[in-house]
């Protein structure tokens, strides 16, 4: 049997004063940008969570939503100010901002795969796509939904927008003149949190409040599967990993899982990842890392790891007597779960 594991390889507690609502990678993978409520912006080191920048009062109020440009030279932010800003991500020095760029908190802000766009999306119900230079408006979408708009991502060609709202329903958009191309209605029975594309263009996932993660065709939106009962709370989180396989979630119930893409089967779990809400969950761009950040103000790194139950036997003779003394007691005592019995092994390898 093959598993994959989730392990923390790098952890930096009191990361912020307030909840860390947004994490992402760099696009080389190098650095973490993450964004609190205590309307500070932040970028770590990836690999120890040392503190490479910061800028303090980068806005005056709730930071909602923190995202790197594809070149990674530039880092865009949301707020709660009603304000988007444009910083340089080795510096935190403010590029561009646009004061009152919404009539209501901005939720959500990411670049278009060229980075020569900016997607935002409000609680007014509007979406905006702006010049990332200057952040001049080019097109906008006055009730584009009927409540408000958590999360908005370009398609990895930046042709389209997909948009998750508060009002139940996912709506995909050209990203030119934001004309309406398929939507669906209803698509969860609560709020949406948060929508992303597959790396491939052709599906979007969601996660809502009803604690179910579901699949959806990015063309006609018929949905390809769903997990009822993916978390036990509010799922706020979900992104597609860099080759489309698989599906990470940040969850209220303080647990990330990871989940085959095709049937959302659960590939892994943490269970009290965090010792709060986990707001933000992100693949690093090799797809075997995530980062995630929490109601608890910690920022984490997790490495995943895949090993076969064949490939500790043949380790060495003194891990081969304890799996085997694991597997005897599974047959003849007390019989393990699959997902314990691996757990227990990799814990007693971990200790050796």
């Amino acid at each position: 049997m093959i598993a994959t594991l989730i392990n923390c390889v790098a952890e930096k507690a009191n990361a912020h004063s307030y909840v860390v609502r947004s994490v992402a990678f760099s696009p080389d993978g190098t650095k973490i940008v993450s964004g609190s409520d205590d309307g500070t912006i932040k970028v770590w080191d990836f690999d120890k969570l040392e503190l490479l920048s910061e800028k303090t009062n980068a806005h005056s109020d709730w930071i909602q939503s923190v995202a790197f440009s594809p070149d990674g030279t530039k880092v865009v932010s949301g707020s709660y100010d009603k304000t988007i800003k444009v910083w340089d991500s080795d510096k935190l020095e403010m590029l561009s901002e646009k004061t009152n760029a919404h009539s209501h908190f901005v939720m959500s802000v990411a670049f278009s795969p060229d980075g020569t766009k900016i997607v935002s999306g409000s609680a007014d119900k509007t979406i905006k796509v702006w010049d990332f230079a200057k952040l001049e408006l080019l097109s906008e979408k006055t009730n584009a939904h009927s409540d408000c708009i958590n999360s908005v991502a370009f398609s990895p060609d930046g042709t389209k927008i997909v948009s998750g709202s508060d009002d139940r329903t996912i709506k995909v958009w050209d990203s030119g003149k934001l004309e309406m191309l398929s939507e669906k209605t209803n698509a969860h029975s609560n709020w949406i949190r948060s929508v992303a594309f597959s790396p491939d263009g052709t599906k979007i996932v969601s996660g809502s409040d009803d604690t179910t993660i579901k699949v959806w065709d990015s063309g006609t939106m018929v949905q390809l599967s769903e997990k009822t009962n993916a978390h036990s709370g509010r799922i706020f989180s979900v992104a597609f990993s860099p080759d489309g396989t698989k599906i990470v979630s940040g969850s209220e119930d303080k647990t990330i899982k990871v989940w085959d893409s095709a049937k959302l089967e659960l590939m892994s779990k943490k269970t009290n990842a965090h010792s709060r809400d986990i707001n933000s969950v992100a693949f690093s761009p090799g797809g075997t890392k995530i980062v995630s950040g929490s109601d608890d103000n910690t920022v984490k790194v997790w490495d995943m790891v895949n090993w076969s139950r064949k490939d500790h036997l043949m380790f060495n003779v003194t891990t081969q007597r304890f799996v085997l003394q694991l597997l005897w007691l599974n047959k003849h005592r007390m019989k393990f779960p699959d997902d314990v019995l691996d757990l227990l092994i990799e814990a007693g390898l971990r200790s050796r």
